[in-house]
C-alpha cells in the first residue's frame, strides 16, 4: 500500500496514547478543542486522515480497511506499543477496523456517535431507497444522455457528503456501504460509546445496538446533543466521561 503522509499535532507527554480519528468531511481541527482537554492525563495524537486537513488524499478509493492499515504504520512508526482508539464517525468506523486487524496495537476504543452499522428503515424508507438505485442503475446503461441522467440522479438524490466528497467521491461509497455488525461482534476489548440523543446523521439506536454488540462496552447517552456532541462546551462534558472511562483502565492494570 503506498504510504501517505499524514498531518498530525500531539499534545501531551508520558502518558498512555490516546489517537484520535475525526469524521467525514472534518478534520483534525474538530477534535483539538476536546484533546487539549484530555491532554493533562494522556498523550494526544489528533490525526488527519487521509484526504482531510492537510494530509493528501490516498492514491486510490481506499475503504476502511486501509485506513486502519495507514494509522496502523503510524503506530508502528511512532513506537506505540498499544493505544486508547477515540473515534468520530467515520473515524468511528477506523477505529473498529483497526482494532479488529490489530488487537495487539489497541487497548480500548472510544466511539462518539460512529458509524459502522446500516440504518434502520422503515417499510416505505426502504421502497424509496431501492427505488433510487432501480433509477440510477437504468440510468447508467441508457443510450441516451446517460451522463445528463446521472448527473441529474446525484444532484437530486446524492447526499451532503456526496455532493462535496470531490476526489474521495469512491471512498466514500466505499466505506459508507459497509456493515461492521460481524466485526463488532468479534472484539473483547473494552469499549466507551458517547451518543447524542439528538443525532440524525447517525441515531441513537446505532448507540443502542453497539451495546448489544461488543463484548464488554458502556453506553452514555447525552440529550439535545446531535452528531457533533463534543463542540463548544460539550467538549467538556465528553472529556468527563473520556477521563473517567480511561481512569477505570489505569486501575484494573495497577
Amino acid at each position: 500500500m503506498a504510504q501517505v503522509q499524514l498531518n498530525t499535532v500531539q499534545l501531551g507527554k508520558n502518558s498512555h496514547p490516546l489517537v484520535m480519528l475525526h469524521g467525514w468531511g472534518q478534520n483534525l481541527q474538530s477534535l483539538q478543542p476536546m484533546g487539549e482537554l484530555l491532554a493533562t492525563r494522556s498523550n494526544i495524537h489528533i490525526i488527519d486522515l487521509p484526504g482531510f486537513g492537510k494530509s493528501p488524499p490516498p492514491p486510490e478509493d481506499w475503504d476502511t480497511n486501509q485506513y486502519a492499515d495507514r494509522i496502523y504504520e503510524y503506530l508502528a512508526a511512532e513506537g506505540i506499543e498499544s493505544a486508547d482508539l477515540l473515534g468520530h464517525s467515520f473515524g468511528g468506523r477506523v477505529s473498529i477496523r483497526l482494532a479488529h486487524k490489530y488487537p495487539q496495537k489497541v487497548r480500548s476504543i472510544i466511539l462518539i456517535n460512529s458509524g459502522g452499522l446500516q440504518r434502520q428503515r422503515t417499510a416505505n424508507q426502504s421502497f424509496r431507497s431501492q427505488w433510487v438505485r432501480t433509477l440510477r442503475n437504468t440510468f447508467k446503461i441508457s443510450p441516451l444522455y446517460r451522463n445528463e441522467l446521472l448527473t441529474w440522479h446525484s444532484q437530486k438524490y446524492g447526499s451532503h457528503d456526496y455532493l462535496n466528497a470531490g476526489a474521495l467521491r469512491g471512498t466514500l461509497v466505499k466505506t459508507v456501504s459497509e456493515d461492521l455488525t460481524e466485526i463488532a461482534r468479534q472484539i473483547p476489548l473494552p469499549v466507551l460509546l458517547l451518543w447524542g440523543e439528538a443525532d440524525t446523521e447517525t441515531p441513537v439506536e446505532m448507540g443502542h445496538r453497539y451495546h448489544s454488540l461488543f463484548a464488554n462496552s458502556e453506553l452514555i447517552t447525552i440529550p439535545n446533543r446531535d452528531h457533533f456532541m463534543f463542540q463548544a462546551e460539550g467538549s467538556h462534558l465528553c472529556a468527563y466521561y473520556i477521563e473517567k472511562f480511561l481512569a477505570q483502565l489505569y486501575r484494573k492494570e495497577s
